[in-house]
């Protein structure tokens, strides 16, 4: 799935089967590569919900357990407080410091939450390569 067709997916509780948020951004994180947190645009409180309280991510909703699962992302626990920038649009640098170009989308499983490409507007990257991703850009081990 890519990121680009995810975002704006309502978040819905099973529980109450009512909507929390709309899925606006992505956290993530290497070794492996995956998507660590969905950030949300929340209708109560929570702006984040981390990968392993999603339980599932359909093709029209995300679901969760219930409302309590959605975090305030200044509350987040290690070892994503401080790494909550959407990467998106961000610079893909090499660890050697050469631009790639802008992080355009992001192919994962929905299941696993496993990146399997970074994708730019003339190349796609393995997600293996992601070293980390941070406030100014991605970090990839080069090519």
């Amino acid at each position: 799935m890519l990121s680009s067709q995810a975002t704006g997916r309502p978040v819905i509780s099973l529980v109450s089967a009512e909507t929390l948020a709309t899925v606006t951004g992505y956290v993530i994180a290497p070794a492996p590569a995956r998507i660590a947190a969905l950030t949300l645009k929340s209708h109560g409180s929570g702006n984040l919900v981390t990968w392993n309280h999603i339980h599932a991510f359909g093709p029209d909703a995300v679901t969760v357990r219930a409302p309590d699962k959605l975090q305030d992302g200044k509350e987040a626990p290690q070892p994503l407080a401080g790494h909550l920038n959407d990467p998106i649009g961000k610079r893909i640098l090499t660890e050697a410091g050469q631009d790639l170009g802008t992080l355009e989308d992001i192919d994962f499983d929905e299941t696993t939450g496993h990146i399997h490409r970074l994708i730019t507007a003339d190349r796609e990257i393995p997600g293996e390569h992601l070293l980390g991703a941070g406030g100014y850009a991605v970090v990839i081990a080069a090519p």
